[in-house]
């Protein structure tokens, strides 16, 4: 079963593609589902404050549902800051039937993962641990499902420091994964990350093999495309890579609830 849990729409700032786009090529690609994850930011520094409206949101899920009844549609939303945020977002979340909820962290303090000049002006050990370090205290604040690229800063840092090993943070990326573990936070198989020069997922599979060692199962996938081309890129591989460091299953989610295991078998 080939899935995509993370798939933006113009229901993002950054996304200019329709959702009814995406279905249509979810279903050429032979994808079996899809979860739409548009973002919901607050940080009163981001570009797209204010944009998400989750009325309209559902409205396009709603009419995709319709169009396409044998793609499995889930309603998702990608949640920047949710520690730092919550009171903002929990009514929302309370108040509109999603099925999965993405956790991610787009900012540490007034800086942004994005922006090269946080990597350029700090050394890569600085830049890095104080991510890590903020990213534990988002999770073991809980209040999402899926816990996105949790790697995130390699994709700009990599550009600026020109690598990125994960075995030099293995310590604060086992606390990553001990805190997801103890605040029943999945974390997802991130694919976006192959497209840029970094070329590895996000995690890479040595930080995978560490969170299978520590007792981790399942995971999530997702390609975060922003256009029909980059949707469910790199997902199968996302599957192998996750069955080859010893994990298990993908995770089924509905009305935030973990209802289920697609079990990994070699294709």
């Amino acid at each position: 079963m080939r899935v995509d849990y993370h798939v933006h729409t113009d229901n993002s700032y950054d996304c200019k593609t329709p959702m009814i786009e995406m279905c249509a090529r979810a279903v050429q690609n032979g994808l079996s589902a899809v979860a739409f994850t548009d973002h919901l930011n607050n940080h009163l520094l981001d570009v797209d404050l204010g944009y998400y409206d989750p009325a309209r949101y559902f409205d396009d899920i709603d009419y995709c549902r319709a169009k396409f009844p044998n793609l499995t549609i889930l309603a998702g939303v990608e949640v920047g800051e949710p520690h730092r945020w919550h009171r903002k977002v929990q009514p929302i979340l309370e108040r509109y039937p999603y099925d999965i909820v993405l956790g991610s962290l787009h900012w540490v303090g007034r800086d942004s993962m994005f922006n090269a000049n946080f990597f350029r002006s700090r050394p890569p050990e600085e830049a890095y641990r104080a991510y890590f370090s903020e990213l534990v205290t988002m999770i073991e604040h809980g209040g999402f499902d899926v816990l996105a690229h949790a790697d995130l800063p390699k994709r700009v840092g990599y550009d600026v420091y020109g690598s990125f090993e994960s075995r030099t943070y293995e310590t604060e990326l086992r606390k990553v994964w001990q805190a997801c573990l103890d605040h029943n936070i999945i974390p997802e198989i991130n694919t976006k990350s192959l497209r840029m020069n970094v070329g590895r997922a996000h995690p890479d599979d040595e930080a995978l093999r560490w969170y299978a060692e520590m007792g981790g199962q399942g995971v999530s996938v997702g390609s975060d495309a922003h256009n029909t081309g980059s949707l469910g890129f790199g997902t199968k591989d996302a599957l192998h890579s996750a069955l080859q460091c010893g994990l298990s299953g993908i995770v089924q989610f509905r009305q935030r609830e973990l209802v289920g295991w697609t079990k990994l078998v070699e294709s």
